[in-house]
């Protein structure tokens, strides 16, 4: 609280822009001539390999894939969709990318190295876009606020989807998971009192919603650093001020500023073992900033991809397995760009 009131007092210093390029980010190209609504999301294949998926203008799920070099065509999928997609590496070769349906129900598409499954359905009642995260042994979890404020969730054990069960708590936006890498998912979620709730899935189960406090003004975004069981939630304050929260595989931090001011809330993913790389759009220019964490400091954000680039909502960055990431950025045209680095 104390951090965001100076923050509030001192704004112009505390935005922590540095209008100045980076030598090691590329520029932005395009991935095709399709147009999107809402936010994408991408996730890891394989070296180079990262598949995409954003939802069209006729609410159906556009997927894509980067093979390291160019993008393919977008193509859209059947079914009808309410909600941005969340995509996951299986950890074992396959991204599978869920979202709601327009029945309430999970719609889940899968990407095996080569093709796109046609999308099965699983029987639901989702209240906001699910989040899904690798778990151990090729599983993977979906996890999505209930009609009651609590969570309802799934695993898909690689060949079937569990029924959807529920988790008592007090969510008012959709959950943000992640794989901590330890055999376990943590979920963040933003609750009542502009306060964020963090639990962990673990072997079957879920352990205790621990409250952060803070004052968030919008949905956190959950990443591993791919090292010991750390993952960062990210959250953006009601200042458009950027915050972040350490679990360090046992314990919590407390939500630091990160400076910079977002227009929605950052995309982060681990290049490798221990460091993170964000992307965000800016909340007065519009323009895209990265920020480094080398596992003891950040960078700094830091305008990138030049000032042509024009963004809107919340990018998707996720690691090409060659030390680099690739982010992807719906622009102000409603057509998808994609910048890598650094």
């Amino acid at each position: 609280m104390k951090r965001l009131l100076i923050c509030m007092l001192l704004l112009p210093l505390c935005l922590g822009w540095v209008p100045l390029a980076s030598a090691t980010w590329g520029s932005f190209v395009s991935t095709g001539a399709a147009t999107a609504i809402g936010n994408p999301s991408c996730a890891f294949v394989s070296t180079d390999d990262v598949a995409c998926a954003v939802r069209s203008g006729g609410s159906q799920l556009m997927v894509n894939v980067f093979n390291g070099t160019k993008w393919g065509t977008w193509m859209t999928l059947t079914g009808t969709v309410s909600s941005d997609p969340s995509c996951t590496s299986n950890g074992g070769g396959k991204v599978i990318c869920g979202a709601t349906a327009i029945s309430g129900s999970l719609e889940v598409a899968t990407y095996n190295g080569t093709s796109w499954s046609t999308p099965t359905t699983v029987t639901a009642t989702l209240f906001s876009a699910p989040s899904c995260a690798e778990l151990p042994s090729d599983e993977v979890i979906c996890v999505a606020r209930n009609s009651a404020g609590g969570l309802a969730w799934s695993v898909f054990n690689g060949t079937t989807w569990s029924a959807f069960a529920n988790l008592a708590t007090t969510a008012v936006s959709a959950p943000s998971c992640t794989t901590d890498n330890n055999s376990g998912v943590i979920c963040a979620v933003y609750t009542t009192a502009n306060a964020t709730l963090v639990n962990r899935f673990f072997s079957g189960k879920w352990t205790t919603f621990i409250n952060q406090s803070g004052i968030a003004g919008g949905n956190p975004d959950c990443t591993s650093l791919n090292s010991g069981g750390k993952v960062t939630c990210f959250a953006k304050a009601y200042s458009s001020g950027i915050f972040v929260d350490l679990f360090n595989g046992g314990t919590w931090s407390r939500y630091e500023g990160l400076g910079g001011a977002a227009n929605n809330i950052v995309s982060c993913t681990s290049q490798t073992s221990g460091d993170l790389v964000c992307g965000a759009i800016g909340a007065i220019d519009t323009h895209f900033y990265a920020n480094v964490f080398n596992g003891t400091k950040w960078t700094g954000w830091i305008l990138v991809g030049g000032t042509k680039e024009i963004g809107v909502g919340s990018p998707s960055c996720a690691p090409l397995g060659t030390g680099q990431v690739i982010c992807v950025v719906v622009s102000a045209d409603n057509k998808l760009s994609s910048i890598i680095g650094p």
